[in-house]
């Protein structure tokens, strides 16, 4: 019989190298190790985290979020629930993760060498067009924002941002609420099948149904119009220069 000490580094040794404790002094591949009998979690993970979060994704945009829950997830995957609990430890841990993926997905197109408008413009309508992607996510993003992964974004942005640091909340501020309030309003619609806009009686209200008749540009186009807008907002408020 091996030490203590040289029976734990023996164990160390083995799982380098991908083998598995299934009794006293037998290892099997770890590939091969079978699932602990009973209700229990099995010894070793069936599923990979990332596998676990697509699946979930995928499930979300087809039934909604409602029907997120970690039974169904596992079912997707064919394996039982507490497979998922290696990865997440309930479901909110999986409704968060969702969430990060998600806002990674929104930073996968920036330019290079953009301009700090451009660059702007670029993420807003990348952020509107992931969350009509993925309509369903709305109330997650809302609850599970991720905001601690967003401070390597706030901190890029500001790098190169033309106003002075006293403006920089502002500005932050400004861009993230037009953003995510334009792409989380119009997911909502789209989840439930609503249009954005009402269809409007003329006579009631001839102002707006002529702003309408006369805007022939896409939802997106017009979204973009309104970041222009804003962005004039800060040169002619913050700026050395007047809006062209």
């Amino acid at each position: 019989m091996l030490p203590i000490h040289m029976a734990g580094q023996s164990r160390v040794v083995m799982a380098s190298v991908g083998l598995m404790p299934i009794g006293k002094g037998k290892y099997l591949p770890a590939s091969q190790a079978k699932r602990k009998k009973g209700p229990g979690r099995p010894l070793t993970p069936l599923i990979t985290r990332e596998t676990a979060i697509q699946v979930s994704i995928d499930l979300l945009d087809r039934k909604g979020l409602d029907a997120l829950t970690v039974q169904a997830v596992a079912r997707e995957l064919g394996v039982q629930a507490p497979s998922l609990y290696y990865h997440f430890k309930n479901r909110d841990e999986l409704l968060h993760m969702i969430a990060r993926t998600l806002l990674v997905e929104v930073g996968q197109g920036e330019r290079p060498g953009s301009t700090w408008e451009e660059r702007v413009i670029d993420l807003a309508v990348a952020t509107r067009r992931v969350m009509l992607n993925h309509a369903h996510a709305g109330p997650l993003m809302l609850r599970f924002f991720p905001r601690e992964l967003m401070l390597g974004a706030y901190e890029r942005g500001l790098s190169d941002c033309p106003y002075p640091p006293e403006h920089h909340l502002a500005v932050l501020e400004a861009l993230e609420k037009l953003t995510y309030g334009k792409a989380l309003f119009d997911a909502a619609a789209k989840a439930h099948d609503h249009a954005a806009m009402p269809p409007v009686d003329a006579a009631r209200y001839p102002l707006l149904a002529a702003a309408l008749a006369r805007t022939s540009v896409t939802d997106e186009a017009l979204f973009v119009e309104t970041l222009q807008v804003l962005l004039d907002g800060f040169k002619f408020r913050y700026g050395k220069g007047t809006v062209q």
